[in-house]
């Protein structure tokens, strides 16, 4: 009848959800192996001063850049704002 294929089919799901339950925790286990394997110290690159000073002033141009686009960013908000409320006062206040 339909109560035993219910019960089989819950009896699989469930054992499929064991196996993939099995799978996801060995691979986080693995993940974690890999990670812990190595206790050594991040390599640092071997850069010359001129090289860090290049990279440096390349990251402050861009802050520099960034801060700009911020800037003009919220100008043109806040222009659209102001344009849209003298709008709005213009059409339904007067």
């Amino acid at each position: 009848m339909g109560g035993e294929g219910h019960m089989l089919d819950m009896i699989r799901r469930l054992s499929e959800g064991r196996e993939a339950s099995r799978l996801r925790r060995e691979r986080a286990n693995d993940k974690l192996k890999h990670l812990n394997r190595t206790n050594e110290p991040y390599p640092l690159p071997n850069t010359t001063p001129e090289e860090m000073g290049r990279i440096i002033h390349d990251s402050e141009k861009k802050k520099e850049k960034d801060s700009n686009y911020f800037v003009w960013g919220t100008l043109i908000i806040m222009g659209v704002l102001i344009a849209t409320a003298v709008i709005f006062w213009a059409i339904f206040l007067n």
